[in-house]
């Protein structure tokens, strides 16, 4: 069984989260979470995915820059792979923007992510970049309804 729960940087849990986010976005990169990675991560909302032994299996980060909100990070353990887990991640985010009257929210995804990001409404808005020694795309997605003329 999979809870979700909020957690900051002071929580057990992000110890776990640090793990997997290097292993996941990292170390297949050649690449280590450094301490720059890390900071700011204090004012960033961490929502992880935990399974029944207490592990972090999944996580994503929001960040807000400039009144804006950035998914900044998701993780999922291979092996938890497939099973909605990054889907309800990326529904609570988008819930924890609304919640601060944001109407959008951003993020870089990898382009071997774009379609899953797509089929959770997301669209590109920038043409294709290098981040962290991989192409990346910009991608956008509306929050608020939009209104209807009556």
């Amino acid at each position: 069984m999979i809870t979700y729960r909020q957690i900051s940087p002071r929580d057990r849990e992000y110890a776990g989260e640090k793990v997997l986010r290097n292993k996941v976005l990292r170390v297949p990169l050649g690449l280590t979470l450094s301490e720059q990675d890390l900071q700011g991560e204090d004012t960033q909302v961490h929502l992880a995915a935990v399974d029944e032994r207490g592990q972090v299996v999944g996580c994503v980060l929001v960040a807000f820059p400039e009144n804006g909100a950035k998914i900044r990070q998701i993780a999922i353990e291979e092996g938890y792979r497939g099973r909605g887990i990054g889907t309800q991640l990326m529904k609570s985010a988008e819930q924890v923007v609304r919640d601060r009257t944001i109407g959008s929210v951003s993020l870089h995804a990898r382009l071997a992510s774009r379609s899953f990001f797509e089929k959770l409404g997301y669209s590109a808005a920038s043409e294709v970049f290098t981040e962290v020694t991989i192409p990346h795309i910009n991608m956008e997605k509306c929050l608020v309804p939009p209104v209807k003329n009556v």
